[in-house]
């Protein structure tokens, strides 16, 4: 596949910066984000849980697995159509169309980036994660499921829900994070939202990234539907979270992109240690998530 023909598959293709909205930080939300026939072809040949697992036992439910682009791109047991995509969306011809549509929120969200690498968003050059190379920003592409729940396991359970991450920000060293929704047709299942939270003061952690839910406050919420992107600039105020999902048989599937410098971005400010061993003693214990 040529390169028109692969930027046609961007998962930004469609936007413009005038998109991004900047409440409560920089993010995009696109509904039908890719067109109908290239999210249905995608859609009917995403890899099944087993794959997506390459082996490994599902021993939790509700619990992320992945499988990141440097497995995808040489696996025959995944359709070319999505190689062809993940080849695209690691490459440098991707990083410039996230500087087309988000370079002005990441100049804003982070005024000295350009300074720290030397040189202007636009003359970044970038490759796949792990690749060698002199790179100035890393991009992964990486097919996620969220464990579904054997035939049987919710009755004995209870039927309880759970969040497979609660309210977070990304690593230090990513700068921007989306993920493109391809929810089975035949999933019936409630729950597993996208949810943005403001900050209800400075910014402050449980542990690295993990926010006490008493410290922000809901501000907007993407539903898990099928070909819905969204994306955001990572920061320390980009809080977001996932909302408790009932069980399923089906998995709960999206794509995860990232977008990854090699230097951190911001700060994280712990909680004293005192106020977090209070936490740990008195409060849930269900806080984090993101068990694989």
């Amino acid at each position: 596949m040529s390169g028109p023909a692969l930027s046609s598959m961007s998962i930004l293709g469609s936007s413009a910066p005038e998109d991004i909205n900047s409440d409560p930080f920089s993010h995009l939300v696109r509904q039908g984000c890719l067109p109908a026939d290239t999210y249905q072809d995608l859609a009917g040949s995403f890899p099944s849980a087993e794959v997506i697992l390459g082996g490994r036992e599902a021993r939790l439910v509700n619990a992320a697995a992945r499988l990141p682009a440097f497995k995808v791109f040489d696996n025959t047991a995944i359709a070319p159509a999505w190689r062809d995509f993940f080849a695209f969306h690691t490459s440098d011809a991707f990083w410039k169309d996230i500087v087309r549509v988000f370079g002005p929120a990441l100049r804003a969200t982070h005024p000295d980036l350009e300074r720290t690498a030397g040189k202007e968003l636009e003359a970044w050059r970038a490759g796949p994660r792990g690749a060698s190379g002199d790179f100035d920003v890393q991009l992964d592409c990486q097919f996620v499921v969220n464990t579904p729940w054997p035939a049987g396991r919710a009755a004995k359970a209870g039927h309880p829900k759970s969040s497979v991450k609660t309210a977070h920000v990304d690593k230090r060293d990513t700068i921007l994070s989306a993920l493109l929704y391809f929810r089975d047709p035949k999933d019936m299942g409630v729950g597993g939202d996208l949810e943005f939270y403001e900050w209800n003061r400075e910014p402050r952690f449980l542990k690295p990234r993990v926010i006490l839910p008493s410290d922000i406050e809901l501000r907007g919420q993407v539903s898990y539907a099928a070909n819905t992107l969204a994306a955001f600039v990572n920061s320390a105020r980009a809080a977001h979270g996932v909302t408790p999902r009932a069980p399923s048989p089906l998995p709960r599937r999206y794509v995860n992109f990232i977008a990854e410098v090699p230097f951190p971005l911001f700060e994280t400010t712990m909680l004293g240690r005192i106020r977090r061993l209070l936490h740990w003693r008195l409060g849930s214990r269900d806080i984090g998530g993101d068990r694989y």
